[in-house]
């Protein structure tokens, strides 16, 4: 526990000693909220086609105009534009890939993209056809196809909540609509943690729990004796110790907010932080020795967890501790 502590006490000082962070994450919090209400509007003007789902980074949720990333299994295939008269489709700069990756040759642009049209019906409609691939792909990357799997999990409706593996966790959405991978001014993968300004490392998922909780997911593709869960949960905790520095400075209250919650921020704040990666036959391999544990921040609480599972097409047993009603 002596170096998971340790983790917490390196990054708050680097975020000690790099300033730059809280301006511009206040200046991300003020042009994501000032667009929230336009991104509602928007979005009631058409439809999300799955299997392709609508993304937003930092970028696109604070620009005046509203701009989607469309994915299909996590990967961006086309960007979604809305103006006040037009909803259009543009692939260009996905060309190549999309062919490579998804057998894909409808290119859609600015020009022949409406929504409505032709050519975006078939593009939809190719995707709609693609087969879910269970199997690694060289060509593919698999966390970003988990994650989405999980994605979909975890948003399934109230009324599917049966249905559900894991109960009363939703993944953060921008305006609870766009799915969002949250930044963070860190890099903290191999072990090593470093400020990297504007080109840190983002949250794979990151999710509320109840009313009053978030959790922060590390999220890995496959178990490895070289990334054990351990390291994992590592780069976690360097990650939800910016959320919650982030959450106890001046601009707090306006990300808690956009992570969709009510009232204000607890005294009290329990974070949780979840390695998470399909075990497959590796399942007597699977560390829980950290399962629960708890660490202080301040007056505030990181709480350890794994969430292990197994998939084909879809997510099919879940094994985890955190709690499930």
């Amino acid at each position: 526990m002596e170096k998971f502590q340790a983790i917490i006490t390196r990054a708050q000082n680097l975020l000690d000693l790099n300033k730059e962070w809280e301006r511009r994450y206040e200046n991300y919090a003020t042009g994501i909220l000032n667009n929230i209400e336009k991104i509602k509007k928007n979005k009631k003007r058409f439809y999300e086609a799955s299997p392709l789902y609508l993304y937003m980074n930092v970028g696109q949720a604070k620009c005046k105009a509203s701009i989607f990333s469309l994915r299909y299994l996590g990967q961006n295939v086309a960007v979604l534009r809305i103006s006040d008269d037009k909803i259009s489709l543009d692939s260009t700069r996905f060309i190549e890939t999309n062919k490579r990756d998804f057998s894909c040759e409808i290119s859609v642009n600015a020009k022949n993209g409406n929504w409505d049209g032709g050519f975006a019906r078939e593009f939809r409609k190719h995707f709609k056809k693609m087969p879910i691939r269970s199997k690694k792909s060289r060509n593919h990357n698999e966390e970003h196809r988990i994650e989405s799997m999980l994605l979909t999990e975890l948003s399934k409706k109230q009324g599917q909540q049966k249905h559900r593996l894991l109960h009363n966790i939703q993944p953060v959405k921008i305006a609870k609509i766009a799915r969002f991978q949250m930044p963070t001014p860190f890099r903290a993968s191999g072990g090593k943690i470093e400020y990297a300004n504007k080109n840190g490392g983002g949250i794979d998922i990151l999710a509320r729990i109840s009313r009053t909780k978030l959790c922060i997911m590390e999220l890995k593709d496959e178990y490895s004796r070289k990334e054990p869960p351990e390291s994992v949960i590592r780069q976690g905790l360097t990650y939800a110790t910016f959320i919650r520095e982030l959450l106890r400075s001046q601009c707090g209250g306006k990300w808690w907010k956009i992570f969709g919650f009510t009232g204000s921020i607890p005294k009290k704040l329990i974070l949780c932080v979840a390695c998470v990666m399909p075990l497959h036959n590796n399942i007597e391999l699977a560390s829980e020795g950290f399962r629960g544990k708890r660490l202080k921040i301040d007056s505030d609480i990181l709480e350890l967890h794994y969430i292990y599972f197994t998939e084909e097409r879809k997510i099919r047993d879940i094994r985890t501790s955190l709690r499930r009603k």
